[in-house]
């Protein structure tokens, strides 16, 4: 595997981070370094410290899902490739998404290929670093990523008249620390809209007596909610349905069935650029 950090320091002489570190917890966030490069692990370790992390470390996939299982970490940097062996941190991320949804992963790799992109993105990870980058650089964005999961929690507003896209909805969110309220009757909609104020909108497209279009375009019709991210549903994938999305003020588009990691990755980003461009 490429070497991590081109031209690796000594153990002394780490980098201090270019920002001031977070104060030491008394119980430090636990970060699972999954690499097989020793010396960059020891590195994260050491510098880790002073931002009030507590690092273990895995040299392979095995290792990793046993360190897991004992005590799930609060985050995870994980490498893609693996020296002498077969494993894919893919394999590995993708099992994540569905057993620990709630665990951030950042992927770090050498690895700079568009498709290895989308794919983590698809697989949900919260970050793609490339390699290489230093201790600091690396902690910068561990803590990040913990950060934006301790934030308050965001409001986020389904409407879809199947009862059982609202379920599915509600189950994959809500483990993110999103606070998610259902409405299977878009008669309903603005006085929810209102008692809500999310700050993310999910509309299904077709729906008795209202559908998404018609609701998302009162929603641009009103100053308050013209910036308001709004994803919509729809098994319906013609060129003309998705274009009318976007003409009445679409942000994103998701086609059903939904696939549980691209959903969770464009809900999380939508919401990360609204808090970037609010503060």
């Amino acid at each position: 595997m490429q070497q991590a950090i081109a031209n690796k320091p000594t153990l002394d002489q780490v980098t201090p981070p270019t920002c001031d570190p977070p104060p030491a917890s008394t119980s430090p966030a636990q970060l699972l370094v999954i690499d097989d490069d020793q010396i960059l692990s020891q590195h994260i370790e050491i510098e880790a410290k002073a931002w009030g992390l507590q690092v273990d470390s895995a040299p392979h996939l095995q290792a990793a899902k046993r360190a897991i299982a004992l005590h799930p970490p609060n985050v995870i940097l994980l490498d893609l490739t693996f020296a002498d062996t077969q494993e894919n941190g893919f394999e590995l991320l993708a099992e994540l998404a569905v057993q620990h949804s709630n665990i951030p992963v950042l992927i770090f790799s050498s690895q700079n290929h568009l498709s290895s992109r989308v794919k983590a993105a698809r697989l949900g990870a919260a970050t793609f670093l490339q390699k290489p980058m230093t201790p600091p650089e690396i902690l910068q964005a561990v803590t990040q990523a913990i950060n934006q999961q301790k934030s308050g929690e965001s409001n986020v507003l389904v409407v879809d008249d199947d009862p059982q896209i609202l379920a599915l909805l509600r189950h994959l969110l809500q483990p993110w620390g999103l606070n998610v309220t259902t409405l299977a009757h878009p008669q309903r909609f603005w006085d929810v809209l209102e008692a809500v104020s999310p700050d993310l909108l999910i509309l299904d497209v077709e729906m008795p007596e209202y559908s998404g279009i018609e609701l998302c375009q009162v929603v641009r019709h009103d100053l308050r909610w013209s910036n308001l991210p709004v994803l919509f549903l729809s098994a319906h994938t013609e060129v003309q349905t998705v274009q009318q999305v976007f003409t009445v003020g679409a942000d994103d588009y998701i086609k059903k069935p939904i696939v549980e990691a691209e959903l969770i990755t464009r809900v999380l980003n939508r919401l990360e650029r609204r808090s970037s461009n609010s503060s």
